[in-house]
């Protein structure tokens, strides 16, 4: 039997038992401890560990005015919507020439954001995944957290506590302990994330695309941050990494 927001394949990461999804989960889990530079296997990971949980997320988000806003009017960051030579025009202090200065600076483009998750087959869930991908470089540029697997992995913390998703706390926790032995430093950066997390603005219910003209210290004052953060990680090289 089918409903209209789980349907039952074995495609669709919300309809597996749980035994399945774990298995799954800590498959991709494996393959990105042992390779890094896997990146898309974070992704797998994450979509498998947090299915069991999601609908708790779900319902936090659409019973927000916000949240419903955006999925009934389909905001999306990607390459149909993201100029980024026209962000890059916009006054030096603005959070859209911040957003493309970072996105330049580190190789990407809206691109990678193009076309639904996969194993997701409530379109709410796929959603609310998609929108957190779509915005994880912009939760980079407004928290100051850089892209080392120490600012990745502190970035990860912060999320957790923003979402309670368990493979934000996962990734947090398993990047901190390989990273402990040679930047303690990486403890530190975790907690006051963590605490940063609790007390800003729900990130996720933003609407990035009405504030690319608004200065990224306002942007800041918005969301609860410090409007002049220091910069989070940024000392290690190890091969670690958690979109």
């Amino acid at each position: 039997m089918q409903t209209a927001n789980h349907p039952s394949t074995d495609h669709d990461a919300y309809s597996l038992p749980a035994h399945v999804r774990w298995t799954r989960a800590l498959r991709a889990l494996g393959r990105v401890l042992a390779h890094p530079d896997e990146t898309d296997q974070v992704l797998v990971f994450s979509t498998y560990a947090n299915a069991g949980s999601a609908p708790h997320r779900l319902d936090r988000f659409f019973s927000d005015p916000r949240g419903q806003a955006l999925f009934d009017r389909k905001r999306a960051l990607d390459s149909h919507t993201i100029d980024l030579d026209a962000l890059l025009a916009l006054p030096e202090d603005t959070l859209g020439h911040a957003y493309a200065t970072f996105m330049r600076t580190h190789g990407l483009t809206p691109d990678v954001f193009d076309g639904a998750p996969q194993d997701v087959a409530d379109p709410r869930a796929a959603y609310v995944i998609q929108r957190m991908r779509q915005t994880h470089d912009l939760w980079h540029v407004v928290t100051n957290a850089q892209t080392d697997p120490a600012g990745e992995i502190a970035l990860q913390a912060f999320t957790f506590a923003q979402m309670g998703a368990p493979s934000s706390a996962i990734l947090a926790t398993a990047g901190m302990l390989k990273t402990l032995r040679h930047k303690p430093q990486v403890v530190a950066d975790v907690a006051a994330m963590l605490r940063l997390g609790r007390r800003a603005e729900r990130l996720v219910l933003f609407a990035w695309e009405d504030h690319w003209a608004t200065p990224l210290a306002e942007v800041r004052r918005l969301l609860g941050l410090p409007e002049q953060p220091r910069p989070i990680g940024g000392y290690t090289n190890l091969a670690f990494q958690a979109a």
